[in-house]
This record gives C-alpha cells, sequence and structure tokens, in this order.
C-alpha cells in the first residue's frame, strides 16, 4: 500500500553499451516503485542524488505509468552514501509521496537499497479508513522449519514461506 509507504529497490550498475567510454568512475541508478494503493493521485515523480562531494543535485524526471514509478539516473560518482531521494507529486504539482535512502555506488558491481516513500498528510490527508497488518512473534520463540504456520506472514495462507516452499535448501532451520 503507496498510503503508507512502498518499497524501492535502486540498483547502481555499470554503464551500458551505448555510453561513452571517458564515464570511468560514473555509474547509473536504475528503479521501479509500485504505485499499488496509491490514494493520491501520482501524476509525476522526480529523483535527486546528493553527497558532500557532489554537486548541488538537479532533479531527474521519472516515468509514472503502468502502476509504477521508474527510471533511471546516470553519471552518478561512485562513492559511499549517495542519498538517492524520491518525491512524487499528484496532478496540481504537490508532493504528496517522499523519501530517501544512502546508497554505496561502486564500480562495476550493483548495490541495493529500499526506500520507503511516506505520504504528505498536508497534500494528501487521506480520509475513510484503512488496514493494518500486524506481523510478529513471541520472545524467546523461533519459526519452525518452513517458517512457521499458514496465519505466521500475513493475513492469508498464500503469504506463508512453508506454503511455497523451496525446498530444504532454504529453509533457515
Amino acid at each position: 500500500m503507496l498510503g503508507t509507504g512502498c518499497a524501492l529497490m535502486v540498483a547502481a550498475c555499470g554503464a551500458g553499451p551505448d555510453e561513452s567510454e571517458d564515464m570511468e568512475g560514473t555509474e547509473s541508478v536504475k528503479m521501479s516503485i509500485s504505485l499499488a494503493g496509491d490514494a493520491c493521485g501520482v501524476f509525476s515523480a522526480a529523483a535527486t542524488v546528493s553527497a558532500p562531494d557532489l554537486p548541488p543535485p538537479s532533479p531527474q524526471y521519472l516515468n509514472v505509468g503502468n502502476g509504477y514509478i521508474e527510471g533511471y539516473l546516470f553519471n552518478i560518482p561512485v562513492g559511499p552514501r549517495r542519498i538517492v531521494e524520491v518525491k512524487a507529486y499528484n496532478r496540481m504539482g504537490l508532493e504528496v509521496y517522499a523519501g530517501a535512502t544512502a546508497v554505496d555506488v561502486y564500480e562495476g558491481s550493483v548495490a541495493y537499497a529500499q526506500l520507503q516513500l511516506k505520504r504528505n498528510p498536508q497534500n494528501c490527508p487521506g480520509g475513510g479508513t484503512g488496514d493494518i497488518y500486524i506481523i510478529g512473534s513471541l520472545e524467546g520463540t523461533g519459526p519452525g522449519q518452513d517458517g512457521g504456520p499458514a496465519y505466521d506472514a500475513g493475513p492469508w495462507p498464500t503469504y506463508d514461506a512453508g506454503v511455497y516452499d523451496a525446498g530444504s535448501a532454504f529453509d533457515a532451520g
């Protein structure tokens, strides 16, 4: 549910074959954010990358469509703690979701990070009701070999790690 936040997978990867060879020391960042549960009418989005050793960031606009915010940020200098910030806007240009995370960018490798876009209650106040899913465990107990009974990982059995068992090689216990 985008109303409470959404996950963003960020991958820093090497420049593609269409890039010029003088791009050594820079990488690109790819992102895809699901708009499932968007209660604010996301119409556009932009991302920036910042760090103390980088010049002030300019927003790079992302594609919004087909239920996702997607895009690439190119020519990001390698280095630690690159702050990736994403802002999503409604049709009126008001910021309705925003979030940031730090990514270490290494030349020729892939780095992953998770980002939660939080709703701006002033520009998208919400109303009505919502749902809360609670997932947890009791102190001093541990999961079974396949993740436990069918109700432990979500509201329906299809969420359980044990229902779609990948085999004993993937079990935690």
